[in-house]
């Protein structure tokens, strides 16, 4: 999965800056639902279900979603694009449980007939009412033979310090919390009686923690506190998750521990993609965003996959026949959200200075300390189209460069 995200998502950003977001999404959500179409055969017809396996990881809805983040940047005034995309996350959510529910009540067949017949309706409207957020005039950026290359796009991630720093942040977060959500729902039926039902329960609030939290408190936060601020928030919040986490005994204790922390964990990816998209020249956003979520989704992939090793040593019945390593797993899922937070506290009060100057005025006017001279990169970024439109020297030159 990882190397798969590792070789589109780079490719399908390029691809929206060069011939423009409607078009590039309405060619992506169609090539998303081939393996739809080849599990409706497997379901239809049990027509052999490996087709569809194999496509999924190169095409998903993950290709949509960095899509839509770019559109979401072209659209929004700098300073809100930060909830623009966390909305974004927060509707996808939504649209996962309604889902859920849905299909809980109806047949195997139904739900695949009509997850089908909602694919044509959906590439209709997009066809006919997505607006197109990139105009022909803004883009400045030719496709050619090294764009397929899936590193060629990637080194905008370290351009300048500041861009490398946050894209490490980004890794950070996605590897701890995917890796500990990864081993959390497993270790609570090792440690209490947990039933199914507890599992889709502990699923539920999760979700909804992420939709109150990214709907409702991460824009307040970002207004108060700047996307740094935000980031270190949610990363003291899931390192406070994780560790009450270790400690419960009661699927209630453990439902209400996800209500309120939960939520946090996944304040990076558009904390930082709002961040970063005020960093890069409008005819690189797409670029930006795919490069970013390809950071966010490797890192995550590797940390899930690592969370299962662990898990697998430190969590199973022991040759006793019992669980006497638990505490071992334990130990362990607290000093990696120990260790991830300190690092990333680090790095944080270095970008809190870094990025002062993009922060809204009321956030400044909370942190006035963090406030310190640029260096000669950073006054280059913040005289730059980068950081204000009136100017286009630094940026044009890059992107003709590049092309």
């Amino acid at each position: 999965m990882p190397l798969c995200q590792f070789l589109t998502l780079p490719l399908v950003g390029v691809a929206s800056d060069a011939y423009g977001r409607k078009k590039t999404l309405l060619v992506v959500y169609c090539l998303s639902n081939i393996s739809l179409l080849f599990t409706d055969l497997f379901v239809f017809f049990d027509v052999s279900y490996w087709f569809a396996i194999a496509i999924n990881p190169f095409l998903n809805a993950q290709l949509v979603t960095t899509i839509l983040n770019a559109s979401c940047v072209d659209l929004l005034d700098s300073q809100d694009r930060s909830a623009g995309i966390a909305l974004i996350s927060s509707l996808d959510t939504v649209a996962y449980m309604i889902g859920l529910v849905t299909g809980m009540h109806l047949t195997l067949h139904r739900n695949f007939l009509i997850a089908t017949c909602l694919v044509p309706v959906c590439a209709i409207w997009c066809y006919l009412v997505f607006p197109e957020t990139l105009p022909a005039e803004k883009r400045h950026f030719t496709m050619n033979y090294r764009n397929f290359l899936p590193w060629d796009s990637l080194p905008i991630l370290w351009r300048t310090n500041t861009l490398m720093r946050l894209s490490i942040v980004t890794g950070i977060a996605a590897f701890v919390d995917q890796s500990s959500s990864r081993m959390m729902g497993t270790y609570y039926q090792r440690i209490m009686n947990w039933t199914a039902k507890d599992n889709y329960v502990f699923e539920s609030c999760w979700d909804f923690s992420m939709i109150v939290w990214l709907t409702f408190l991460f824009p307040l936060l970002v207004i108060y506190a700047g996307e740094i601020g935000t980031m270190a928030f949610g990363r003291l919040v899931g390192s406070l998750y994780c560790f009450v986490a270790v400690f419960v005994r009661k699927p209630s204790h453990a439902f209400a521990n996800c209500l309120l922390c939960a939520g946090p964990m996944t304040f990076a990816l558009p904390a930082v993609a709002g961040l970063k998209s005020r960093l890069v020249h409008e005819e690189e956003q797409g670029r930006m965003q795919s490069a970013i979520s390809t950071v966010y989704v490797v890192s995550g992939s590797v940390g899930t996959v690592i969370g299962g090793i662990f898990f697998e040593e430190f969590g199973n019945v022991s040759d006793t026949g019992s669980f006497d390593k638990l505490y071992i797993l334990a130990a362990g899922l607290v000093l990696l959200n120990l260790a991830g937070m300190l690092t990333s506290f680090g790095l944080f009060y270095d970008l809190f200075g870094r990025t002062y100057h993009l922060m809204d005025e009321r956030a400044r006017a909370m942190f006035p300390s963090m406030k310190r001279e640029l260096s000669g990169e950073e006054n280059a970024l913040r005289g730059s189209l980068e950081n204000s439109p009136e100017t286009t020297s630094t940026t044009t030159t890059y992107g003709s460069a590049t092309a």
